[in-house]
């Protein structure tokens, strides 16, 4: 019976007889650190495949797969990633029960809940073709605990009986799929139809609470979608990118924790574009002048700030302030 499930954990450790990973011209995170440790150093163009020996690690088989530049690893790219996971594994001359994967998207600024979506539609996708039902588990193994209980709330959301541990009668398993598929039918393919908010932050672990647990969930249970640009992820012009997205996405929010000057450059900008802009600070935080008689959310915890938040956001959306032209 195929399954999807969230593995917790190093995925150097997690046996499988597939581990499929990106080249997105070049290497970041995990896929970079596997890809030193096996010595691999080939470039694969976009929508090119290498598949080599898991030498070092738990996988039988490691698969590269080109998917282009990672400023382009978008949440449609994201879920077509999954599905060609699901094709690569059919067309491997050794049968494939077990396939791993880590997760794409949060580790560069996307939004996290989107993009694991994205992924777990892909692998839907996949699974619903022909020859699909030799693949019996799919793993998306993320190391941060935190994040993978989310995920994990997510998939139990999302294709319940899929999960790992679930139960279902094998005649019943095509009509599972099938209304699976239909759950996810939006994620990935119309990603770009939902309000996106670019955030602007300071890049400091002390604020990932903010990031993970206040803004990323109070805009998600608004239909909302809201990313930042991790700085250690990227290359190119970065400054570039960022006006890009302010100018293309329908509003920003901006931490003023730390008065990170990047931070204030971004509000300018976006104010001279017409942005609706929510500026928040934990309580205490002293603000510069030029933000100072700004309206300003204040807040006191985590729980505190997911909850004005939400309401900040709703209000906006009621009042029709993100709506597009």
């Amino acid at each position: 019976m195929f399954s999807i499930s969230i593995y917790e954990g190093d995925i150097l450790s997690r046996p499988c007889d597939l581990l499929i990973l990106k080249h997105a011209d070049g290497f970041y995170g995990v896929d970079l650190r596997i890809a030193n440790l096996i010595g691999f150093e080939g470039i694969v163009p976009e929508g090119k495949i290498r598949v080599v020996s898991g030498r070092r690690t738990e996988a039988k088989r490691i698969a590269f797969v080109g998917v282009g530049p990672l400023v382009n690893f978008e949440y449609s790219r994201i879920r077509d990633f999954g599905r060609r996971a699901i094709e690569i594994a059919q067309k491997q001359k050794e049968p494939i029960r077990r396939i791993c994967m880590p997760i794409h998207g949060p580790g560069y600024g996307l939004d996290e809940a989107e993009a694991f979506s994205s992924l777990v539609a892909g692998i839907v996708d996949g699974a619903t073709q022909p020859h699909a039902e030799k693949i019996e588990a799919v793993e998306i193994v993320e190391h941060n605990p935190a994040r993978a209980q989310r995920f994990q709330r997510i998939l139990r959301h999302l294709v319940k009986p899929l999960s790992k541990g679930s139960r279902s009668r094998p005649d019943s398993f095509s009509e599972i799929l099938l209304s699976a598929h239909q759950t996810l039918r939006t994620f990935g393919s119309q990603s770009e139809l939902k309000t996106r908010l670019f955030v602007a932050m300071p890049f400091k672990d002390e604020f990932n609470d903010e990031w993970e647990i206040a803004i990323q969930e109070a805009a998600n249970s608004l239909q909302m979608l809201c990313e930042r640009i991790d700085k250690s992820a990227f290359t190119g012009d970065i400054a570039t990118e960022i006006k890009r997205r302010i100018e293309e996405y329908d509003g920003l929010i901006a931490l003023l924790n730390d008065a990170n000057p990047n931070v204030f450059l971004e509000i300018g900008y976006a104010w001279a574009k017409e942005k609706p802009t929510l500026l928040l600070a934990k309580e205490g935080q002293e603000l510069p002048f030029d933000v100072r008689g700004q309206r300003c959310i204040y807040y006191k915890n985590i729980a505190d700030l997911r909850t004005k938040l939400k309401s900040e956001l709703g209000q906006l959306q009621s009042n029709g302030v993100f709506r597009r032209t």
